[in-house]
């Protein structure tokens, strides 16, 4: 009983709740990140550290446009370099998990090059999920998981029908609200 009770006053209590400055339509979200990847182990590629950057508009209150581009450079193999440079679109949900945070969830395109030592490229499906922590208005601390799917790999093989890799990533960004109140 005392659980419904709960359940019913959280409910109640959501509508009230003042959207954070970074959930406003026309907000920019402006970000830089580390990035580890995870790479398909079909690619014979080593899982390794790049950078990267991002630049995201929210459309309406909680749904935001994101653009990421990374690059990581890793070896495949004692004597091949390879450069892996993955492009994403997404489009982005935004859930206020309280004032200061939103669990962020996404689904979008992916574009990877991969150059150096080889030269290719694949396209896909990319999942996203993480968190921002707004330290303060214009600053936020953010960290997300995301995940590749090509159905048509670089690496075209019978024993690889698809590649998947995953990235994680830790990193700041600038909030602007370009809209006023």
């Amino acid at each position: 009983m005392s659980f419904r009770v709960l359940a019913v006053c959280v409910a109640s209590a959501l509508p009230l709740a003042r959207p954070a400055a970074a959930q406003r339509t026309g907000t920019i979200e402006i970000g830089g990140f580390a990035r580890f990847t995870d790479f398909d182990n079909s690619l014979n590629i080593s899982n390794s550290l790049g950078v990267g950057g991002r630049i995201g508009v929210f459309l309406l209150p909680r749904v935001s446009v994101e653009a990421e581009l990374a690059t990581t450079s890793t070896d495949s193999g004692p004597s091949l370099s390879v450069k892996h440079t993955p492009f994403h679109l997404f489009g982005v949900y935004n859930h206020p998990a309280d004032p200061r945070a939103d669990i962020v969830i996404g689904v979008g395109y992916v574009h990877n090059k991969y150059s150096d030592g080889v030269s290719s490229t694949d396209n896909g499906v990319a999942g996203l999920v993480g968190v921002r922590y707004r330290i303060r208005d214009l600053l936020a601390l953010r960290i997300d998981a995301n995940e590749d799917f090509m159905p048509s790999p670089a690496n075209k093989s019978p024993s690889a029908s698809f590649n998947g890799n995953l990235g994680l990533q830790l990193g700041v960004s600038v909030i602007v609200n370009t809209l006023k109140k």
